[in-house]
């Protein structure tokens, strides 16, 4: 008779637990994020050339322009646009060159995205003898909507020939600035 007792007992115990259990209130808290991202995106907002009268010759050279001779010519025309039409791709074409003239081509690149870019990577690939360098800003960061002005001089030695025609390529690639050591 214990053990029926106690057995009892035992199975009393048991449904109490399983009853104050089921019978537990609760609540349930829930997080729903969404994560929009931003827009790394330059353009071309603004450029000229230095050759707006008498030709340029490169500085300190024995090349001078004394008699303010307007002989060639610097022209800057766009080549591409994205599908919001901003400038994306530019053509400069330099006509009627001569060994010692030197324009310098100002490029103003705008930061038209939502979040900071650096200068990640440029290139500069120009046909010999033409001497073309890029001139970068101290400082590459630019903010939203922040324009920076990065400038192309483009030099012809006394090596070029005559009556011919030389190109160049200046790719310039932007990303976001904490993806880029640096200035």
């Amino acid at each position: 008779m214990k053990g029926i007792v106690f057995g009892l007992a035992i199975v009393g115990v048991m449904l109490a637990s399983i009853i104050g259990a089921y019978s537990m209130w609760s609540e349930t808290l829930k997080v729903n994020g969404v994560v929009n991202t931003g827009e790394v995106k330059v353009a071309f907002t603004g450029w000229s050339c230095s050759d707006q009268g008498p030709d340029p010759q490169l500085p300190n050279s024995n090349f001078n322009n004394s008699e303010g001779k307007d002989v060639a010519s610097c022209n800057i025309e766009v080549a591409e646009v994205d599908s919001d039409s901003n400038a994306i791709t530019l053509n400069i074409t330099i006509d009627n060159a001569y060994p010692g003239y030197n324009p310098v081509i100002s490029l103003n690149i705008t930061n038209i995205g939502t979040i900071p870019v650096k200068l990640y990577n440029s290139t500069v690939n120009a046909d010999e003898p033409l001497s073309v360098s890029l001139i970068t800003p101290e400082h590459t960061q630019m903010h939203p909507d922040d324009t920076s002005t990065y400038q192309i001089s483009v030099f012809v030695p006394q090596s070029a020939a005559e009556n011919s025609s030389y190109s160049f390529t200046v790719t310039l690639t932007f990303a976001q600035w904490n993806e880029v050591t640096g200035p």
